[in-house]
């Protein structure tokens, strides 16, 4: 998983070590404590990391959880509703995404002007399904599929 300020982070330790390099004028001495610097912002930049992970896991673990404790409902209603949601978002999404291209090709003398398709829109009415299925964020994707 990428750290998302990674770039912010090794700008600061790089600020931070040239500080040190300014303010002491002993070589040796600026030399060590730039190194000890720079090790201990590479251990808080590991714990980042750790921590994030440890947070994804916990979050998957949960809707393990929740997902079995759905299959272990003995009430049919209460088994059957979240599904029926997620089915029902992808109706309504898959309606919207059909009419905002459809309605374009609609002849304008009729009175109808065409609505522009919105990704906003777009990813609310799908948003229930894209959680059932798993799907809790897009910070995954948000910086491309470098990683």
């Amino acid at each position: 998983m990428k750290n998302p300020f990674s770039a912010m982070w090794d700008k600061i330790v790089d600020r931070g070590a040239s500080l040190i390099s300014e303010f002491i004028t002993d070589k040796d001495k600026a030399i060590q404590l730039e190194h000890e610097f720079r090790m201990a912002m590479s251990k808080r930049s590991h714990d980042y990391r750790t921590l994030m992970l440890q947070v994804e896991r916990d979050q998957f673990e949960s809707q393990q959880e929740t997902i079995q404790a759905e299959l272990h409902q003995t009430d049919l209603y209460t088994k059957r509703t979240r599904p029926k949601i997620a089915r029902q978002s992808w109706y309504i999404t898959a309606a919207y995404a059909f009419a905002t291209s459809l309605i374009p090709v609609l002849p304008e003398a009729w009175g109808l002007q065409a609505p522009d398709f919105q990704w906003q829109i777009f990813l609310i009415l799908a948003s229930p399904a894209l959680t059932y299925m798993g799907v809790r964020g897009f910070e995954k994707w948000s910086a491309g599929s470098s990683k």
